[in-house]
């Protein structure tokens, strides 16, 4: 492991926890992105979907964004102006799984994008 992929996957588990006291924009967005994902990841995207604040599912989309995927931040969006519009939760939740999961196949996809924008821009994650 080269000290780039170190520090990258040090920032990655720091997000995975309660993140840095000063975070920078980045780190901001990983943590919102990876509070989205965790959910879906454990009881799908209707759930996250429910259970999040709207402060919350904003800052999962923009998180999603700023890394390469607008296309789950617009999942997101029309789950919850379905779920606004009284779909049926369980036709809703079969669809958000199947579209958020075409997209985000498994957690690597998303550290990969973050890994590319870490390298990129490092200013934009507090130091380790």
């Amino acid at each position: 492991m080269t000290d780039a992929q170190s520090v990258a996957d040090n920032i990655w588990l720091r997000a995975c926890g309660n993140g840095p006291d000063a975070p920078g924009v980045g780190d901001t967005a990983l943590m919102a992105m990876l509070t989205f994902h965790g959910l879906v990841m454990n009881l799908g995207a209707l759930h996250a979907i429910q259970c999040l604040t709207e402060d919350q599912i904003a800052a999962s989309r923009a998180g999603y964004r700023y890394f390469g995927f607008g296309n789950v931040a617009g999942v997101i969006g029309a789950g919850q102006h379905a779920l606004a519009q009284g779909l049926d939760p369980d036709e809703l939740e079969d669809m958000l799984d199947q579209a958020y999961s075409a997209i985000v196949d498994e957690d690597s996809v998303l550290l990969a994008a973050f890994r590319a924008h870490q390298q990129a821009d490092p200013a934009a994650y507090a130091p380790i």
